[in-house]
């Protein structure tokens, strides 16, 4: 049985700790539901982005090496009461075996050092810009292998729990998923590549922010800080950063 009903949790305990693994979800009969609920909700996504391709073991080149995944489990809440808000489950591949040279070449993905993050929260204080976080959904999934400069072998895993458990059957992982050493790295390089195409610069100072002057698209000036799949946005006119965002997730 699952559920998405929040308001029958909203007196759980603001200190009920984040599930450590599958057997610890599963445990909780009150959570239950909700576990198995998210857990659906990320594979059917990960399937229905074409994410996997199913692959006969028997079929695999000598040598191939297949990892292990696993469910990562989180309780978020609203920030102001506590109160749970959803209940969050992300596939991860146990990639701690992979090896650099074979499994992948870079990791390296740069991120806002924490003074350009204040900077641009003070900026649009003394500006009075609008100031809007952003949460990437299965950011990873909506990337490119072939945005990085170098190419990545392929990656084959066994299915997380409670899915799929044929030992006969692996998947092949078609698209980046955290756990994998460089998806970070693709995604930096697909979204550098979306601002550009649509028109910002890269900050001289930071890698991972971004500016886009004021023009008939968007009549004000947008400036963007991404931290893997979060995003800072600002901008003085909010019915042009409503725009941006509906623009930036289509």
């Amino acid at each position: 049985m699952m559920s998405d009903d929040w308001e029958a949790l909203a007196d759980l305990d603001s200190l009920e700790p984040n599930p450590a693994n599958c057997r610890q979800a599963m445990a909780n009969e009150r959570l239950c539901p909700f576990w198995l609920g998210a857990e659906k909700k990320e594979m059917d996504g990960l399937w229905n982005q074409g994410c996997f391709e199913r692959v006969k073991r028997s079929d695999l080149p000598k040598g191939t090496r297949v990892f292990g995944s696993r469910f990562h489990y989180k309780i978020k809440r609203h920030t102001n009461t506590m109160q749970v808000k959803s209940t969050k489950v992300r596939l991860v591949v146990q990639g701690q075996r992979m090896e650099q040279g074979d499994d992948f070449e870079d990791t390296f993905a740069p991120v806002p050092r924490t003074t350009a993050a204040r900077m641009l929260m003070a900026l649009a204080a003394g500006n009075s810009m609008h100031l809007h976080s952003l949460d990437i959904t299965q950011a990873f999934i909506q990337v490119s292998w072939a945005d990085l400069p170098e190419e990545i072998g392929d990656i084959y895993i066994t299915p997380p729990k409670g899915y799929d458990e044929d030992p006969d059957y692996v998947y092949r992982v078609v698209l980046p998923l955290y756990g994998i050493g460089a998806s970070a790295r693709a995604l930096h390089y697909t979204l550098a590549r979306w601002f550009r195409d649509n028109g910002f610069e890269q900050a001289g100072f930071e890698e991972s922010v971004w500016i886009r002057d004021p023009d008939a698209l968007y009549p004000s000036r947008i400036i963007v800080s991404t931290h893997i799949d979060d995003m800072l946005c600002a901008c003085d006119d909010l019915t042009v950063l409503e725009q941006f965002k509906t623009d930036f997730l289509s």
